[in-house]
């Protein structure tokens, strides 16, 4: 699969649908769950939204990490140069608080337009595989940022994982 299909709705489906064959033999069994599923992605847009690809997991029960290490496992995202340790401690210690907006949408493989469409706020829903990309680029599980984002969960600390 290639990446830009990752993060569409259909192909993610069609990922989960394969799970949920091997997982469920009964055939009646499995004919409600995949229209449970259905019924919650159709909540999402044609791209897979963050918000739905966080519900599906968490009503499946699947652990976010391991789900999306698997799924996105050709995302090209990759750590920011100002999270690599480095023998100078005074310099671990600041440079990760002087990236530019440019560095991290560069590093986690969100397009720049679209980045700073979403940090100022101008759109609200990040799309599953721009969360994972950050995760990638922040250092940190992809399970701490959805559920930051989604679950209530605590603003994860970066370049700890």
């Amino acid at each position: 699969m290639a990446d830009y299909q990752l993060n569409k709705l259909e192909e993610f489906f069609k990922y989960i649908l394969s799970i949920l064959k091997k997982k469920i033999k009964n055939k009646s069994e499995l004919k409600n769950k995949s229209k449970e599923i259905s019924n919650l992605l159709s909540e999402s847009s044609p791209k897979l939204d963050g918000r739905i690809f966080h519900k599906t997991l968490i009503f499946l029960g699947e652990d976010i990490d391991t789900f999306c290490n698997n799924y996105f496992n050709k995302h090209e995202g990759h750590i920011l140069a100002s999270l690599k340790k480095n023998e100078n401690l005074f310099h671990d210690l600041i440079n990760p608080y002087i990236n530019s907006q440019n560095q991290i949408s560069d590093s986690s493989k969100i397009i720049a337009k679209r980045f700073n469409r979403l940090f100022s706020g101008e759109l609200k829903e990040l799309y599953a595989d721009e969360i994972y990309g950050l995760s990638k680029a922040l250092a940190c599980k992809p399970s701490q940022l959805f559920d930051y984002f989604y679950g209530e969960g605590e603003r994860p600390v970066i370049g700890l994982n």
